[in-house]
């Protein structure tokens, strides 16, 4: 059959692809409000930290005061002002550990995003059809982040009633998915930490982080170490819950090379910055930090944003007392969701203390129908709470192991939270 496009064959691909525009586009353009449209969806999708936004939104005001015409050019490069890469240095050694051996501003290079971090590293640490190890369930831009323009396989670890996150559990799923990859063909480089873990909401102990640098270091992996909820970490009513670990706070040097770690951070979730576009990679391998200046002209943060970072970076009065006020918030909303999902005996994930979001079981409510794949009545699920404008992610999308969870993002103001379970409540007939 004749290829019939006015594209180049990977053009066609992606113009036939998932179009989040499609979907997501409506779900952004009518949010909504109390007063000026009750009648917008309410978005228990997107993880934003929406408690704090105003007030970095009045922290950028001033900011941006001091403005001058330097900050409307290109400033320094690609790479990032001197000043920025030296304030996130000092904020890494602050509130990362402290770290074991100190961060360096050299170690840094900013980004427009982790997303962009992500799609870097794809081409730096990967040939095409390499794979990257991830456990289910998983944040659901990685996948795309790492496969739709370089071409790298996620290979899956399946845990299922498993603790990955204990010292026991947290290395056999990712052996048999790397054998099982392996014998098909597929190399496997690199294994995904996300520690805040999103969805799940939970923080690696310390046991298991160095057990997974111990199988990283046994197959030559690189360990990619998203910490980007590492300030997101709250007192809740739970006493499974486990604090936080930054792979930056203690000696690794008997479990990894520190040429096979690397850290990735982004203002979106701690600062409340989504819309800044601020990123970075905290590295000690010198190979990958060229490589990466090689491509970061593509990934090129502007200059506004490198002032409003910088002047965050620099105020440490106003980050004790925003990070302190962002977690006592947080910790009010996961209180106030799980209080929701109590009263209807709703259950979820316990031990969850870190993030915006909670993974709840709606397997119960699933209504499959006799013959019918439980993907497909999760997908039913998902279909009503959308034309309910209630929007919140299906585990499919996620990569869960089973059908029945969905994440639900709760930070959002009380009024929001209320009318959002309210709508939840009435699809589920509950």
């Amino acid at each position: 059959m004749a290829f019939n496009s006015t594209l180049a064959p990977r053009g066609h691909a992606l113009s036939k692809g998932p179009n989040l525009k499609s979907t997501f586009g409506q779900v952004l353009r009518d949010p909504y409000h109390t007063e000026l449209n009750p009648n917008g969806g309410v978005n228990f999708s997107a993880s934003e930290n929406n408690v704090m936004t105003p007030d970095v939104a009045a922290f950028a005001r001033k900011a941006l005061e001091s403005t001058t015409a330097l900050d409307f050019t290109y400033g320094e490069g690609p790479w990032g002002s001197l000043g920025f890469r030296e304030g996130m240095a000092k904020f890494m050694n602050k509130y990362f550990g402290p770290p074991f051996q100190e961060v360096k501003e050299a170690e840094i290079l900013p980004v427009s995003g982790v997303t962009s971090l992500c799609q870097m590293l794809a081409f730096t640490l990967f040939e095409a059809g390499d794979g990257i190890l991830m456990n289910r369930p998983i944040y659901q831009a990685f996948p795309a982040d790492f496969s739709i323009r370089a071409d790298v396989q996620c290979v899956f670890a399946s845990f299922k009633d498993v603790d990955q996150f204990s010292k026991e559990g947290c290395v056999a799923g990712y052996e048999k998915a790397l054998q099982q990859a392996e014998a098909n063909g597929t190399k496997i480089r690199a294994l995904m930490l996300c520690n805040p873990h999103n969805p799940l909401g939970k923080c690696y102990t310390k046991e298991a982080i160095i057990e997974l640098m111990k199988f990283c270091s046994k197959h030559k992996l690189h360990m990619l170490s998203d910490e980007i909820y590492a300030l997101s970490v709250y007192e809740v009513p739970d006493p499974h819950t486990v604090p936080f670990t930054s792979v930056l706070s203690f000696d690794i040097s008997p479990y990894i090379d520190s040429n096979y770690l690397h850290v990735l951070y982004g203002f979106s979730k701690d600062f409340a910055s989504g819309g800044l576009r601020r990123a970075v990679i905290q590295s000690r391998n010198a190979e990958l930090m060229a490589a990466l200046d090689a491509t970061v002209q593509f990934h090129w943060t502007g200059s506004l944003d490198n002032l409003v970072a910088v002047r965050m970076l620099e105020d440490d009065k106003w980050q004790d007392e925003f990070f302190a006020l962002s977690r006592s918030r947080l910790s009010h909303c996961n209180k106030l969701c799980r209080s929701y999902l109590d009263s209807k005996g709703i259950k979820y994930l316990p031990g969850s203390n870190a993030g915006f979001f909670m993974w709840v079981d709606l397997r119960s409510h699933l209504q499959q129908k006799e013959g019918e794949d439980a993907w497909d009545a999760e997908q039913r699920l998902y279909d009503r709470f959308f034309a309910h404008k209630i929007y919140v992610n299906n585990g499919k999308l996620l990569n869960a192991d089973e059908p029945g969870w969905f994440r639900l993002i709760f930070v959002q103001d009380d009024e929001t939270l209320k009318e959002g379970f309210k709508r939840m409540f009435e699809v589920l007939g509950i």
